[in-house]
């Protein structure tokens, strides 16, 4: 898809909407009297050599693409931001060129809000909690992290580690509420450390986080993803009474208990209930392949065509065409309890929430114990998000923006009525693999999910659950690190083994461990990730000061060397100034002695500065200039 114009001011676009593997890239000229003529961004002499000097203007060449491009795109956003048109007509033409331009990013958010509504749903039964409590959180924090500036291409939601713990809460005998109306109080709570967090270099740790818990935790993630969806072949386990806010019963148990629920089997649902007959449940299970190949292969033929769409019109076109025909019908979205919220926009304010007094000290001790907890389960889930999502772009993310957008966010959704958010792996890698790689993504996300629950229900409610759950297993095994399951097995190898293998199959033995102990501790433990934030706390503060002793003391073994060099300048000048007749063998050979060696080939310690300021611009590939 490519697209082209040419605004008032003499500028040209010419350029690739969607390249073939998902990311946007861009290409085309920019001449324009604000930039004069980028050509000459880095002018340099011939050297005698003439494949030197070929490759010299291949660079030269590159780096002067790469600028075309950004002020191409400079110039694509002026001319459809400014009031410039001529006319209706004009404003009309951009307009419809905006929208082609990022058609992307509005598929993108259908997909992904769509497939967001069974995950949401299971993860409020999870908790014990109604539907509408993790329908809220979903578009709340989608639309509030993106217009503050959160990562782009990062998907927020409600979460199953942060249900895991709010389930504790609904079984939580509380004096003077129903535990559920302390839910909005510990949910803000949360929100309110999350933004503090941010000023504190929270974001920094987010996005820094040590390698092998990422790994480890994607990998739980990943697990508990795949068992989540056999929650869609069961029979739903709630009524119509049951999903209201008023008919949430008292908890029972203690605010404090050791007893511990084992994560994977909370994801997995109670009971061995299938979907009946049995003929249902097996076309149930072949619609979920037909999503899963689909889903999987067809971007490795085109790309033209986004794969999970196509998976899902498959999956209704075999559903309404073949097995209804037959008297064969698995379940659809609207009887996993729908995406119908009634009123989409209520708060704790309405009559059907008593909230308990702040004044009783009970209830501040159960709204900061289990809020704190919460901070640290949601901050675990975004940094880990946060992490992927930065190496699926290669980029690094804003992390305190994500961390202060995200704080906010849970803060509003605590005031109407939601379970909380964070950043959730699965969705954002769904996001990555529809080219949903922005923040108008994020916020088409949640402005999308809004509308299906408000209006848009009775045509959501008959998309299949085989579908959902097909396109659901394809993503949890595309961010999945196999690599490092290999590595598990290569650990044990002895090192004259382990010396020969690949350095993505050579990992550190400590570093496998941890992994292996994260992975676990994320399927058997309720309360993982407090102690993951504990570890990652403890962990980072220590590299961070490693790193700060190494780099002080880089700096000042750097600030000998220039001390030196400086004291040899002068000796240089002080025997020239003393020669009469320099010889030509001399001043060749003083030239020489002021450039340094970097890598075998000579250069000027100023050509040297400046080659790396533009390499953190623009990326150089190896070689002398």
């Amino acid at each position: 898809m490519s697209t082209s114009y040419n605004s008032s001011n003499g500028s040209s676009y010419t350029g690739s909407v969607r390249g073939q593997n998902g990311v946007i890239s861009t290409g085309g000229s920019c001449e324009d009297e604000e930039y004069g003529d980028v050509s000459s961004v880095k002018k340099m002499d011939a050297p005698a050599s003439t494949a030197a000097y070929t490759e010299q203007q291949e660079q030269a060449q590159e780096q002067t693409n790469k600028v075309n491009s950004l002020c191409a795109d400079f110039n694509y956003f002026i001319c459809l931001c400014v009031p410039r048109a001529s006319g209706p007509g004009d404003m009309a033409g951009r307009l419809g060129r905006w929208f082609w331009g990022q058609s992307d990013q509005f598929i993108s958010s259908i997909i992904v809000s769509i497939s967001m509504i069974p995950e949401a749903i299971s993860y409020a039964l999870i908790a014990g909690l109604p539907p509408s409590f993790a329908l809220q959180s979903c578009w709340i924090s989608c639309m509030m992290t993106a217009i503050i500036g959160g990562r782009p291409g990062m998907i927020t939601s409600a979460s199953g580690l942060s249900a895991l713990l709010l389930y504790r809460l609904i079984n939580t005998d509380t004096i003077g509420a129903t535990s559920i109306m302390f839910v909005p109080f510990v949910v803000a709570f949360a929100g309110i450390l999350q933004t503090f967090s941010s000023f504190f270099g929270f974001g920094k740790l987010a996005t820094n986080f040590p390698a092998p818990m990422i790994v480890g935790m994607v990998n739980g993630l990943a697990i508990l993803a795949f068992a989540l969806q056999f929650r869609y072949a069961k029979v739903f386990p709630l009524t119509e009474s049951e999903m209201t806010v008023s008919a949430a019963a008292a908890g029972d148990g203690k605010a404090v208990e050791v007893e511990l629920t084992i994560a994977l089997f909370a994801y997995f649902g109670k009971g061995l209930s299938w979907i009946q007959p049995w003929l249902n449940f097996g076309v149930y299970l072949g619609e979920v392949f037909l999503a899963f190949i689909v889903t999987m292969f067809v971007p490795k033929l085109t790309t033209f065509f986004p794969a999970t769409i196509m998976a899902m019109l498959v999956v209704v076109a075999v559903e309404y065409g073949l097995a209804r025909q037959f008297g064969a019908d698995t379940p659809l979205l609207g009887d996993y309890g729908g995406v119908e919220v009634k009123y989409p926009w209520t708060t704790v304010l309405d009559s059907e929430y008593a909230l308990p007094s702040l004044a009783s000290w009970e209830t501040w001790k159960i709204v900061t114990g289990y809020g704190s907890a919460l901070f640290a389960t949601q901050f675990i889930e975004t940094a880990i998000a946060l992490n992927v999502v930065n190496r699926l772009d290669e980029s690094d993310g804003p992390g305190f923006l994500v961390l202060f957008g995200q704080g906010l966010s849970n803060v509003l959704i605590g005031f109407m009525g939601g379970m909380g958010s964070s950043g959730v792996v699965s969705m954002s890698v769904l996001a990555d693999r529809t080219f949903g790689t922005t923040c108008l993504s994020t916020f088409m996300t949640g402005a999308m999910l809004f509308i299906f629950m408000a209006w848009g229900y009775p045509i959501i409610n008959y998309i299949p659950l085989s579908a959902i759950s097909g396109i659901s297993i394809a993503m949890a095994c595309s961010f999945i690190q196999w690599r490092s399951l290999v590595a598990v097995f290569t650990a044990f190898l002895p090192n004259n083994q382990r010396l020969l293998l690949p350095p993505q199959f050579n990992v550190d033995r400590l570093d496998v461990c941890i992994m292996l102990v994260v992975t676990a501790a994320c399927l058997t433990v309720d309360v993982s990730a407090l102690a993951l934030f504990c570890i990652g706390v403890a962990v980072s503060t220590v590299m961070v000061c490693r790193d700060r002793g190494s780099e002080e003391s880089q700096g000042q073994e750097e600030i000998e060397d220039i001390e030196e060099e400086e004291e040899v300048e002068h000796v240089e000048v002080v025997q020239k100034q003393q020669s009469i007749y320099p010889s030509p063998s001399g001043s060749s050979g003083s030239r020489s002695d002021n450039h340094s060696n970097h890598g075998g080939c000579s250069v000027n310690p100023l050509d040297f500065m400046c080659d790396a300021a533009e390499e953190a611009i623009f990326p150089v590939n190896g070689g002398c200039v």
